[in-house]
Parts: C-alpha cells; structure tokens; sequence
C-alpha cells in the first residue's frame, strides 16, 4: 500500500474518532441530572367554535382570520329589526297584564272589605231581631194577661166592655208585632247566611289575581328572552385569544348554532409531548414543569401536568426520523402558565418535567 493511501485512509479514521467523540461529547453535554425528564413538542390550544344563539342576517364583521381579540370585543353583529318587534309585542303585553294585575288587587281588596262589611252589617241586623223578638214576646205575656184579667173583669160586670175592648185590641196589637218580629228575625238570618257565603266571592277574586299575575310573570320572561335575543345579535369574543378561522361575511343569512370563528383560547395552551413507554412511570397529574420556547430563550414558563393518555400509541407520524416513529409512547398534555399571552398555538417547545422533588431546576442545554 502507497503511502500516500495510508495517509488518505488515517485521516478517514481520524475523522470517524473525532465524528464519534463529537457526539459523545454532545450528549454529555446534553444529558441531564437523574431528575429531570426532557421532552419537545408544540403548543396547542382548546379551539372554540364561535355561533349565534339567534338566527339572523349578518350586518357587520369587525375581524379577520388571524387577528388577536380581547374578550367581550365585539366581532359580529346581525339584524335586530324582528327581533326588536318581538321585543316590542312582549312588553305591551306587560304593561296590559300590569294593569289587569292592579285592577284585580283594587277588586280583591274592595269585596274583601265589603264582605266583612255586609257580615257585621248581617249581624246586627240579627242582633237587633232577636232583640224585638224578645221584646214582643214580653209585650205578648203583659197584653195577655190584661186581657184576661179585664176579661174576667168584665164577666163579673165590674167593668165596661169598652175596657176589655181595649184589651183585646192591645193583645192583638203586640201578637201581630210578635209575628212581624218573627219574620223580621227570619230574614236576618237568611241574610247572616248569605253573608257568609261572600267569602267565596273573595276566593274568587283572588283566584283571578293569581291568573293575571301568572299571565305578568309570562309577560316578564317573554321580555326578557327578547332582551336576551336583542342582546345576542352582537356576538362577542367570549376570551382573550386568536381567531383561526372566519366562516361568515356581511349579508349571509345565518341560523343559531352556525360557525362564525374559530378561535383558540391564549389562556388556555398547551404543550404536547410524547413520553418514551419506559418513562411514563415518572410521569403523575399534577406535576411540575418547565416550558422552553426559542422565540423567549431567556425565561422559562411554568407548567403542570393536565393530561395523561391511557394507552401506548407509536410515535405520531410528524416526528422526524423513522426510528423514533417505532416507539411506543404516551401522549402528555402539559398546561401552560401564559397570562401575559407570550405563547402562541404552532410554536415548538421543550419542556423539562421534574419527577425528584429534590433535584434541582436545569435549563436545557
């Protein structure tokens, strides 16, 4: 072999070595303290899909696919004019059953009054019978006995006839009062009696208060379903977030329920990462971690475990290298501490999960 050769094959070698020890060296470089668990992935999000409530036809659109929103900001606004005027209709007939509603307190009130009035009123008239009655039945007993006691007067001729007349005319007189009497107490407790079936009448009143009270409260909630209705013709963002789809434009016609935006919610991210099957033992809900991300490579973002998938899976199709597609892993969600929005749904990022409480916080290298 040439010498020239020998040179040419030592400095293949050499370069091997050096190739070799370049990654050793990088992966001691690497590695991390028995502890800590590294993994990449990206940042997802909860999508929300964003439709009316109401049907309706779209006046304005106020955003773009893409654009950030804030919440409460408004992003689209349909017709009102129909519902308006259901509005409209639903408080007329408040105000109608408000005025049926007072008109039958002033009713319930006036026959309750007057019941207890006309009872009392029934009452004395009764008493006041009684008493006559009483009072004839006496003059009754006196006029008889003067009758008879002139009557036999007169037999004995000790007296005129017109004395006994006289008698006679007295004791007829307070028989007929008695009679009157009589029949004046039999009224009275007639009418004592219908009296006391007034309060039906009471109940009755009553019954149709509670009607048209019912009817108000029917009134009430139909207004304020309008309202609500009236209310949900603005669409508003319902968080802070970014809209990754607009399905609508001005003048279409949309029904309730029907997608207008799909957004994603900036508190509400996630990393995504898969967990080798020999690991997944360290991994716990709960448990602490760190995410890396390249765009903010001087800080970290804190994070817990939220999600740990059940079953082994092979490695997901997007992972670059055929080997590691082979591998059985688990899907671990960790959600991210991002309030003040730096981290957006797409970004790729690392994440450092410490399964030793006692091992200390490393940034990856």
């Amino acid at each position: 072999m040439s010498t020239r050769k020998k040179v040419f094959l030592a400095g293949i070698a050499a370069l091997i070595l050096a190739a070799l020890g370049l990654g050793v060296l990088s992966q001691w470089w690497r590695a991390l303290p028995d502890g800590l668990l590294l993994a990449s992935g990206r940042i997802e999000g909860d999508e929300v899909v964003i439709a009316p409530k109401v049907a309706g036809r779209v006046l304005t659109v106020a955003k773009y696919r893409g654009d950030p929103v804030a919440a409460g900001e408004v992003l689209v606004r349909l017709s009102s004019e129909q519902i308006q005027a259901q509005l409209d209709r639903a408080r007329e007939q408040e105000r109608y059953w408000q005025e049926r509603v007072q008109q039958a307190r002033i009713d319930l009130d006036y026959t309750a009054r007057q019941v207890t009035t006309e009872i009392a009123a029934a009452e004395a008239r009764l008493a006041a019978a009684q008493a006559r009655v009483q009072e004839t039945e006496a003059d009754v007993v006196r006029s008889r006995q003067d009758y008879q006691r002139y009557e036999a007067l007169r037999a004995r001729r000790v007296i005129p006839q017109q004395k006994l007349d006289e008698a006679t005319a007295i004791f007829k007189a307070a028989s007929a009062r008695q009679e009157a009497a009589g029949q004046e107490l039999a009224q009275a407790a007639a009418l004592l009696q219908q009296a006391r079936l007034l309060p039906r009448t009471v109940a009755l009143k009553r019954q149709e208060m509670q009607g048209a009270q019912a009817n108000l409260a029917a009134a009430q909630a139909a207004v304020r379903e309008a309202e609500a209705n009236l209310d949900d013709t603005i669409i508003l963002a319902p968080a802070d977030g970014v809209l990754l789809t607009r399905q609508v434009e001005p003048g279409e016609i949309v029904n309730a329920g029907t997608p207008l935006f799909t957004m994603v919610n900036l508190q509400q991210l996630y990393l995504k990462v898969f967990i080798n099957e020999p690991d997944i033992g360290k991994i716990r809900l709960g448990q602490e971690a760190r995410i890396y991300v390249d765009a903010f490579p001087d800080r970290f973002f804190p994070a817990t475990v939220s999600r740990v998938s059940p079953r082994a899976e092979f490695t997901p199709k997007y992972v670059e290298t055929r080997e590691e597609r082979v591998n059985l892993v688990f899907a671990v969600e960790l959600r991210a501490d991002n309030p003040e929005g730096y981290l957006k749904p797409g970004m790729p990022a690392e994440a450092l999960l410490r399964w030793k409480d006692t091992v200390p916080w490393q940034r990856p290298r």
